[in-house]
């Protein structure tokens, strides 16, 4: 769906956006748990979905699925305040927003459909980790008082794990697109 063609109160574009929204939700369940030095940390599908999200409806629309998702998520599994849920819905939109972004403007269209969605992936999972990155940075130096070197270990431990997150993100995210795109396109969905 090119960004030029949608308009974001019809009917077939909101209810992608639901559709994507409820995927999102399901996917970031879909988890594997593994101890690390700070605690537990997990690999879900949740943020290849929020990727495939901005692939298929573009920024705005993707955006707004991968947020509503993930918001929806935290809201029912992790508990924590409103500004948690806030500040997930803003990092997991920019993540679909600017991968939609990319990829819909073709900024990297003449490497070929899988290389572009890998950048593209690659820029939307820099967006979410900085965005990540910062709020538990303010979280544990300025909120909760902890000492800058227990500060910076904890975001060198989270940095490495959500790299390895954004990897199997891009790449869950590019074979979804390259299955599923056609079948929406022939269905008319998209």
């Amino acid at each position: 769906m090119s960004e030029k063609k949608y308009k974001l109160s019809s009917p077939s574009v909101l209810a992608m956006i639901g559709l994507m929204a409820a995927l999102v939700f399901a996917g970031s369940k879909i988890e594997i748990r593994f101890p690390t030095i700070l605690g537990v940390s997990r690999f879900h599908l949740g943020n290849g979905l929020c990727l495939l999200s901005g692939y298929l409806l573009g920024a705005l629309p993707g955006g707004l699925s991968a947020g509503f998702g993930s918001f929806l998520f935290d809201v029912v599994f992790w508990g924590g305040s409103p500004a948690g849920w806030a500040v997930t819905f803003i990092t997991k939109f920019l993540m679909g927003y600017v991968g939609g972004l990319c990829f819909t403007k073709h900024l990297f269209s003449k490497l070929g459909q899988i290389p572009e969605l890998v950048l593209c992936g690659l820029l939307g999972e820099a967006a979410y980790i900085a965005g990540y990155l910062l709020k538990e940075f303010v979280t544990y130096r300025f909120i909760m008082g902890s000492p800058m070197t227990a500060v910076s270990l904890m975001l060198i431990e989270k940095f490495a794990s959500s790299a390895v997150n954004a990897v199997i993100a891009i790449a869950v995210s590019a074979v979804l697109y390259k299955v599923l795109r056609p079948v929406l396109v022939k269905s008319g969905l998209i």
